[in-house]
């Protein structure tokens, strides 16, 4: 099995996207039209294609062009179950840029895609999607195992822990538990953790919880504060990877 991580992928032509549409939603769209045009050539070029695609993580430089972006990318992965973590961000390396994909994918497969769900079908904090993409809760590619970011909502998609990060982190760390259990792992396989959070007061409280549930499994991480997730209700999320033996 060949692994492939496709890092901050935006649109090359991002400023003339500004310059037809502005500062808007249909220039986010515009550019994750052509980053996923990206993704898929990247993929082709290595001999994959998009079923080998594992872990996404979208970073978008306002809310109000989640929408947009979110509705190319169900038009782009059509059939394809990624796991997937939404960042919203103060900025981009382009300051053109609206839009930035990482991705993961693991060529040679067999993929097994774990609690399958369409995103208008579930609420995201104490909201619900209007647009269609086809998600999953983990993957596990061969040996290597790639959660969905978590965060407070419980695995039964009930919000825990409202305006409390440390309740929503002991929500989030009791999701992984779980998940890697569904992909035949536990906490001591985990490789990576990234934890964000949406406002430095809530680094404490939160890596309290995180770091608790990791003291007998240590493993490589990083803490970033950003502008929002999924929800302006979720106040952390963390990101996991795993090995198994």
């Amino acid at each position: 099995m060949t692994e492939l991580f496709l890092p901050g992928l935006v649109d090359p032509e991002a400023a003339a996207a500004v310059r037809r549409h502005g500062h808007s939603p249909a220039a986010a769209a515009m550019q994750a039209e052509a980053v996923f045009r990206q993704l898929h050539d990247w993929l082709a070029r290595d001999g994959g294609s998009p079923g080998d695609l594992c872990k996404i993580t979208m970073q978008i430089t306002d809310r109000a062009h989640r929408q947009a972006v979110y509705g190319v990318l169900g038009q782009a992965l059509p059939g394809v179950w990624p796991v997937s973590t939404g960042l919203i961000v103060p900025g981009l390396h382009d300051p053109d840029a609206l839009f930035q994909l990482d991705a993961y994918a693991v060529r040679g497969g067999p993929h097994e895609r774990f609690r399958r769900y369409q995103a208008g079908d579930v609420p995201y904090g104490l909201q619900t999607q209007s647009f269609r993409m086809e998600f999953c809760m983990a993957v596990r590619a061969g040996r290597r195992v790639f959660l969905r970011g978590q965060t407070g909502m419980t695995l039964g998609r009930d919000l825990a822990g409202l305006n409390d990060p440390g309740a929503q982190a002991a929500q989030a760390a009791a999701n992984v538990r779980e998940l890697l259990a569904d992909a035949g792992a536990g906490m001591q396989h985990a490789t990576r953790l990234v934890t964000y959070v949406t406002d430095r007061a809530y680094l404490a409280p939160v890596l309290a919880v995180v770091e608790h549930a990791f003291a007998g499994a240590p493993v490589a991480s990083t803490e970033l504060v950003v502008k929002g997730l999924a929800a302006p209700e979720i106040l952390m999320e963390i990101d996991v990877h795993a090995m198994l033996p």
